[in-house]
């Protein structure tokens, strides 16, 4: 059982535990297959100037409609399914894409770069810090992917299937009946699904803004996750006991 005093780590797993394209452009390819010769190439280009240049891109076409695509996409995945819905490509379809994805992760050709920093942050705090890793993704196939990847034993709750951002809230206000927001930290790379949650309830939040899309505050911002880790480390400091005066 969850020791209902520990100060709470909530964590994204996409683009904040590790960090990789290959998923996304697995699945961007597996949407764009559907298409004619041609509209499948511009999908492509304009998924992949978007990883290259974040909302930034959204200036690069002279398409009012693309370009509205481009700023709504909050990150790698949410710029498929928006030129997904651009094309009008049946959701079962991109359903399907993206769960390919998922299956292709486990295969030790997908190249996943853990972000190792992090990792070892949560590691040193494990036992002051309950470590929770929160993700959308559904629980068939997570395990064995954490596996593959080092992290079967690396938290102390896994939450598949979230479903951020109301998912999440409701799991944020459940853990923090009768105990102050300031004891969860909420770390992702996507503000609506990772970070909106968490500061509604005045929780603490570390945002990683890779596609410079600056969605709204948070505690501590940066282009990575190493770059959160001093304000992570504050956290830390000022909520567990390493902060209890010295007797």
């Amino acid at each position: 059982m969850a020791d209902r005093q520990q100060p709470i780590i909530v964590s994204d797993f996409d683009g904040t535990v590790y960090r990789s394209d290959e998923p996304i452009r697995f699945y961007a390819r597996q949407v764009a297959a559907t298409l004619a010769g041609t509209e499948a190439t511009r999908f492509l280009d304009v998924f992949e100037r978007y990883l290259a240049e974040g909302v930034a891109a959204a200036e690069g076409t002279d398409d009012p409609a693309e370009a509205a695509l481009l700023r709504a996409a909050e990150d790698g995945w949410g710029v498929v399914q928006a030129l997904a819905d651009g094309h009008r490509i049946d959701p079962d379809t991109v359903q399907r894409a993206f769960l390919a994805s998922r299956v292709h992760m486990l295969d030790e050709s997908c190249v996943l770069e853990l972000v190792e920093p992090l990792i070892e942050q949560y590691a040193a705090l494990r036992g002051e810090v309950r470590i929770v890793l929160a993700t959308n993704s559904p629980a068939e196939g997570l395990a064995p992917l954490l596996a593959r990847m080092g992290l079967a034993e690396a938290f102390d709750e896994v939450v598949p299937g979230a479903a951020k951002p109301v998912g999440l809230r409701r799991w944020m206000e459940a853990h923090l009946v009768d105990r102050p927001a300031e004891l969860l930290f909420s770390i992702g790379d996507h503000y609506r699904n990772d970070i909106e949650p968490a500061a509604a309830l005045g929780a603490a939040t570390g945002y990683i803004d890779r596609f410079g899309r600056a969605d709204g505050p948070a505690t501590a911002t940066g282009d990575r996750a190493e770059d959160l880790l001093p304000a992570l480390t504050a956290w830390a400091d000022r909520v567990t006991s390493r902060n209890a005066p010295s007797i």
